[in-house]
């Protein structure tokens, strides 16, 4: 009963009243009902498995592990409590939790009517389940209905592209006189040339599985924000209007509102954002349930869920990337190049709806295609969704530009695919986003307030009529909710049920009105358009501050912008005597291979020794300062660095980073360090640089690795933990390892945690899901006899070598 109030009840309530974190992952009826089962059942008989185990053998080591498993079950549910209460945090509320705990066991053994009362709550468990399965918001998706809408005749032949991109302020886009920046997004500036461009166009929902929605309806969102992003809650959509006579070739990355009948032939190969269902969903429930339990700040060290639709630990599926005829990487990511393969000439007239997590975090991506990290760098400097500092808030928005950038490439992929195939000219193209995103210290990153709704409110929104190459701007009153009636108007469609939108072709748009973003619960935001245009002004004039206006402006922010470009050598610099330096992902460093799509720009890492925590910090690359920047307090004490620096600061092979502190009267000291957490093999350890030690044990865990060649070298396979606790039973507990560590002729090269690491199903195994990651080649030894490489798997401090499959390249 205990463990049903401190896991199952917390978990279950939360999903049940956010069912989208099951509709986003294409979670089906039977995966959601085992879930729950598991949430519920599993762990109160692991537990009890566990003292059976023991009463086998000793009764009284039994009954003492009984109270245990009772002291920390009423710990965790008044942790709980706790950590709903703004004034604990910290370790007084872990020691709060805990001296809770003891009491309630000591309470639980002395006082019989104490256990008579717990007997009673027996069947609490089975109610939280049945309230889950049968009465919560996700009941609609464990009992799925699917309405019949009857489509209409279209006459009209002319083929419609709509690509929905995702998170994108628009003023990203624009130079001082609010046009669009030609030098730094080619692509949206062509674009702009051939179509109407709706400059101060409004969403009408801040979430993405409300906000997509309204786009492919041109319906409102609810006002109670219950609605799931699946076809049973939105039948009235553009695909059934236009099914009867056009094709449909849809890409969803969030939504489920074509049916399996309109998008049969893509649907297989369009995948949820989310590329995992069943390894997401078990991983990612975790890190829910942890930011339930967990008090600042130790909530702060693990991935906010705010930070992607799913896979929190930073988890990144790519499209296959390789370079083009002319070595240029095509932006393939976020279902790019799995859209542009679906254009083709001739046949039925067709509708192409794209919807793209770019430029959404996480933030991974340059622009001319390359990506700067093997996994997503956290983003820093955030909880809960709101930004706490605002240097990292500022680092954050640079990133989110150079997004942008790579976005722009994307539209320039997909428009150069569309001429291709003779669709274009012809073609009705709309582009918009679903909403913005704002980076303002003290303000939520997403959810708007009257304070940052001039970064969330607005969106891109560019309509090209067929053989339309007239640039138009209009700065009336457009809606997101308004591209729907849009199409239908173009193709000459009457639509059979009532649209809160309407076209924007052939009426004047109002100057003015009430911009209202709803945030569910029969809550909204709302502000008239001429005050929010104005506050947009101030945001742009900000922006063009911090970043310029030019490719090379972007780098250049800190607090020594003027160091940019002077060498090293030219300046007084000293080896520091107290403080040191930690640098992340050093080996990459020494590895740059521009023909592949890895470039490792993003410089950071943590200071050691004596030091403050904000320092002036200036990061050289091979001998020239490149960017600078403030280092800042994180979680766990220590003090964290990070810039991004020029793709052109890096040349092929070993490139030189050093972290100089800028010291009052322009003097500069060198931190002096080494990379972190460097390990070496020997014997039968695993032995870091200060003496700690991993001991390798073989059949600890169980697993297996193969190797996939390509311009990256790829690693795919699982390693775990099973254990039988219940003899005969057939029952099994799975435990994923911890880390994936990879040594190369006995050093290690590679190390990451299994939930920063791509995930995929393994066979048919119920709850098991391995890992997937791609190393440049130069990390590695060469193929063949003389060199080995080894894969270690690591949990709970014991590490075991995975076995590889044949055709593994080393000896």
């Amino acid at each position: 009963m205990l463990s049903g109030f401190a896991l199952a009840e917390p978990l279950l309530d939360i999903l049940g009243k956010n069912p989208e974190f099951f509709s986003v992952r294409r979670s089906t009826s039977t995966q959601i009902v085992l879930f729950a089962l598991a949430v519920t059942l599993v762990p109160p008989l692991a537990l009890l498995a566990v003292e059976l185990l023991v009463r086998a053998f000793d009764r009284v080591a039994s009954d003492v592990l009984h109270l245990v498993f009772v002291a920390g079950l009423v710990a965790v549910i008044a942790l709980h409590v706790l950590t709903n209460d703004s004034s604990l945090s910290g370790a007084g509320a872990l020691v709060i939790a805990a001296t809770i705990g003891v009491l309630g066991a000591l309470l639980y053994r002395q006082a019989p009517p104490v256990g008579s009362f717990l007997t009673v709550l027996a069947p609490a468990p089975l109610i939280f389940l049945a309230l889950f399965l049968f009465s919560s918001d996700a009941s609609k998706l464990v009992f799925v209905s699917n309405p019949s809408v009857k489509a209409q005749r279209v006459h009209s032949t002319t083929p419609v592209v709509l690509i929905v991109f995702d998170e994108f302020a628009p003023i990203s886009l624009m130079t001082r006189d609010e046009k669009i920046d030609a030098q730094r997004y080619p692509n949206f500036a062509a674009l702009a040339r051939d179509s109407t461009w709706y400059r101060s166009a409004t969403t009408v929902q801040w979430l993405t599985e409300q906000a997509v929605p309204a786009v492919l309806t041109g319906i409102l969102p609810s006002q109670h924000g219950t609605s799931l992003p699946i076809y049973a809650d939105h039948p009235r959509n553009i695909f059934t209007l236009v099914s009867q006579s056009y094709r449909v070739r849809a890409v969803e990355s969030i939504t489920q509102l074509c049916p399996q009948r309109i998008c049969h032939e893509v649907r297989r190969a369009s995948p949820a954002a989310v590329s995992d269902t069943t390894g997401s969903l078990a991983s990612d429930a975790g890190i829910v349930y942890l930011h339930l339990l967990l008090p600042e700040p130790y909530s702060e060290q693990i991935p906010d869920i705010s930070d992607s639709w799913g896979n929190f630990g930073q988890k990144e599926k790519r499209g296959q990337v390789a370079p083009t005829a002319k070595g240029e990487i095509e932006p393939c990511g976020r279902n790019v190049c799995r859209f542009a393969s679906l254009f083709a000439r001739g046949g039925r007239p067709t509708l192409y709806v794209l919807h793209s997590l770019l430029p959404h975090v996480p933030y991974l991506y340059l622009p001319d295609g390359r990506r700067y990290g093997i996994q997503s760098p956290l983003l820093r400097g955030i909880n809960r969704n709101e930004w706490k500092r605002a240097w990292p808030a500022r680092q954050a928005y640079q990133r989110f530009l150079l997004q942008v950038g790579y976005t722009d490439s994307a539209l320039g992929l997909i428009t150069r695919r569309l001429k291709e195939k003779g669709i274009y000219d012809r073609a009705l193209v709309i582009v918009v986003a679903d909403h913005g995103v704002s980076f303002r210290p003290g303000q939520p990153r997403r959810k708007p307030t009257p304070g940052n709704l001039q970064d969330i409110a607005f969106v891109p929104l560019f309509v090209k009529l067929p053989h339309q190459h007239a640039a138009r701007i209009d700065d009336g009153f457009a809606q997101t909710i308004d591209v729907v009636p849009t199409i239908a108007h173009v193709l000459g469609v009457k639509f059979p049920w009532h649209l809160d939108g309407r076209s924007l072709v052939g009426r004047k748009l109002a100057r003015d009105g009430l911009v209202d973003l709803r945030l569910g619960h029969e809550k909204q935001v709302t502000m008239r358009l001429s005050a929010l245009l104005r506050r947009r002004t101030r945001a742009l004039r900000e922006q063009l501050a911090a970043f310029g206006s030019t490719s090379s402006s972007l780098y250049r922010l800190g607090p020594n912008p003027d160091l940019i470009g002077k060498p090293v050598s030219s300046l007084p610099v000293e080896p520091s005597a107290n403080e040191g330096v930690e640098l992340d992902g050093q080996e990459l460093l020494n590895i740059v291979d521009r023909r592949t799509d890895l470039l490792p720009t993003w410089i950071q890492g943590h200071l050691t020794g004596d030091h403050e925590q904000r320092e002036d910090l200036a990061i050289a690359v091979n001998g020239r300062i490149e960017a600078t920047t403030w280092s800042f307090p994180g979680p766990g004490g220590e003090t964290f660095f990070s810039a991004m620096v020029p793709e052109s600061s890096l040349r092929n092979g070993r490139n030189q980073v050093a972290i100089l502190a800028v010291r009052p009267g322009q003097r500069f000291e060198e931190l002096k360090g080494g990379t972190a957490g460097t390990m070496r093999l020997v014997g039968n350890e695993i032995r870091a640089a200060d003496g700690t030690t991993i001991p390798v044990r073989a059949g600890a865990l169980q697993g297996l690795v193969q190797f996939l060649p390509g311009p990256l070298l790829g690693f795919s396979g699982w390693a775990a933990q099973r254990e039988r606790k219940v003899r005969g039973s057939g029952f099994k507990l799975v435990h994923r390892a911890d880390t994936i560590s990879v040594f190369a002729d006995g050093r290690e090269v590679f190390s990451a945690p299994t939930d920063q690491l791509l995930p995929h199903r393994v066979g048919n195994e119920s709850g098991l899901f391995g890992f997937h990651f791609e190393l440049p080649k130069p990390l590695l030894p060469p193929q063949g006899p003389g060199h080995n490489v080894r894969v270690f798997a690591v949990r709970l401090g014991v590490a075991s070598e995975l076995p590889v499959k044949p055709g593994w390249p080393w000896d």
